[in-house]
């Protein structure tokens, strides 16, 4: 019976670890061309990455090229396109790194940490999604994303503005001076009125003599 319970914790301590690590990879997408040079940093940078003891199960790459007119370039840079817009953007040049939901234009190295952040969350998010990938297998058709996020804000903007409106019209010394305001403007209107100088007129009046002629 103690040889079953120990065969089953060993079991147990196997495989706590393979369920820990069973998230798969995800995938960093990079947008680049041959003859940019902060493409080539970048791409070192995730190759060096990919070595890492830790970093190397979290991700593996995925490569757009863009320099070019072949097909295959073409529908790279169309994907690019589609990817920008789907962020609110515009695609305007490489390298374009995607991570999950996160879009990164350009690289420096001062983004590393922020690069790496976002691979560890995406991850570690159960709810991951590969856009590139999606847009890829035509799984998005079309992307609304900066259009409906334009929308909302002034949406909120506008029903906030509207909000604080109604809620100092509720309060009484709001209205009290609202009141006195309007109250204000109608007296200045009434001075003005009466003040008003009168029209002149400007015409000068002609007199005519009347000339007689005596016969004689």
């Amino acid at each position: 019976m103690k040889k079953l319970k120990y065969l089953l914790l060993g079991i147990i301590v196997f495989l706590v670890p393979t369920f820990v690590m069973a998230n798969e990879k995800v995938t960093v997408n990079i947008f680049k061309s041959s003859t940019c040079p902060h493409c080539s940093e970048a791409l070192e940078f995730f190759e060096e990455l990919q070595k890492d003891n830790e970093y190397s199960k979290y991700f593996e790459l995925a490569l757009f090229e863009t320099n070019g007119s072949s097909d295959a370039i073409i529908k790279n840079i169309e994907l690019a396109e589609k990817v920008s817009k789907y962020f609110g953007n515009e695609f305007e040049g490489v390298p374009l790194i995607v991570i999950g939901e996160q879009y990164f234009e350009g690289y420096i190295s001062s983004m590393d940490e922020e690069l790496k952040e976002a691979i560890k969350n995406a991850y570690s998010n159960d709810s991951y999604v590969d856009i590139v990938s999606e847009f890829k297998n035509g799984n998005i058709k079309n992307s609304n994303f900066g259009s409906i996020m334009t929308i909302l804000i002034v949406l909120v903007f506008v029903g906030g503005l509207g909000y604080l409106v109604y809620i100092g019209r509720k309060n009484p010394l709001v209205e009290e001076v609202i009141e006195k305001e309007e109250k204000k403007d109608s007296k200045e209107e009434k001075v003005e009125t009466k003040t008003k100088p009168k029209k002149t007129s400007t015409k000068k009046k002609t007199t005519t003599k009347k000339t007689s002629s005596i016969k004689k």
